[in-house]
């Protein structure tokens, strides 16, 4: 099976750099009054969501139609706030990315806690945002549902998120298959029904480790593609790439240094049509040919 690296889309969105406040203060450890409540949901579009906290307008009930769920607040360590108030030079960077990982690690974690299941496998994408004032440290988890690998844009739904996913793969919001848009990239996929034409399926999930392995593009890319491979052959039931040439391999993940700082390591597995449409899917297909329309 003919192995490509996609398009990798950052998972954790919506953080940003601390402002820089007066050296040895008294840093409050209890979040502001205006920070948003956990379990609240919010009627958002992307681009307000990529804003520090908190958004304009007031939460809405969860039931009715929202775009966001928070999930969590929370506060990085008081002793990186304080480097931070006296951080000069290089040292600014490495600190702003330092708390820009705590950030991520605590909201992917917490993410998979909240959904009761891994996220990585359902149509949803994990966001974080700093609370103003930003220089104190808090920050808020949220979860959205998207319209694809991409998560270019969010998807109106009614109900919490809350244990959405102990069912695992029976879970409404499980991946099924995706179809490709104008151009070549993971932004142009869509989710959709594998019953219905389309050009790939998700495979599953695969995790580069030992968790916190430093950043070498080369490597990620080479061990995401071999990982990926991995469990598509497990996904159609095949060793090894069974001399498939009709299907492509491509994962959706961290692909930057800094995407990858605090990330969980993990990439989505997807097995492209290396031409044509799909319609079914090609779980346990073996060697047989493809479902075609």
């Amino acid at each position: 099976m003919a192995l490509i690296f996609g398009t990798l889309i950052v998972v954790v969105a919506g953080l940003y750099g601390l402002s820089r406040l007066t050296a040895e203060r008294t840093i409050p450890t209890t979040p502001p009054d205006n920070a948003p409540k956990a379990g609240s949901c919010w009627q958002v579009d992307e681009a307000t969501a990529k804003q520090a906290l908190p958004w304009p307008g007031i939460s809405v009930d969860c039931s009715g139609e929202h775009t966001i769920e928070i999930f969590q607040i929370g506060q990085v360590g008081i002793d990186l706030i304080h480097r931070m108030d006296n951080a000069k030079g290089d040292d600014v960077k490495i600190v702003t990315n330092l708390l820009q990982a705590q950030v991520r690690r605590a909201c992917v974690i917490q993410a998979s806690v909240y959904l009761s299941g891994g996220w990585h496998n359902a149509r949803l994408m994990v966001l974080a945002s700093w609370i103003k004032p930003t220089g104190n440290g808090f920050y808020g988890c949220a979860l959205a549902e998207v319209d694809g690998p991409g998560a270019q844009n969010f998807v109106h739904r009614k109900g919490s998120l809350k244990g959405a996913l102990k069912d695992g793969d029976a879970a409404p919001l499980a991946i099924g298959c995706v179809s490709r848009g104008a151009g070549d990239s993971t932004d142009a996929l869509t989710y959709i029904p594998c019953a219905q034409p389309h050009d790939g399926e998700f495979v599953g999930s695969y995790t580069i480790t030992p968790l916190d392995a430093p950043y070498d593009d080369g490597a990620v890319k080479d061990t995401a593609q071999r990982g990926c491979s991995e469990v598509a052959a497990r996904f159609l039931g095949i060793q090894g790439n069974g001399g498939r040439t009709d299907l492509n391999a491509g994962s959706v993940g961290p692909k930057t240094a800094s995407d990858w700082l605090g990330s969980d390591q993990t990439f989505s597995c997807y097995a492209m049509a290396a031409d044509g449409k799909l319609v079914g899917s090609i779980h346990n297909l073996g060697m047989k040919p493809l479902p075609r329309s």
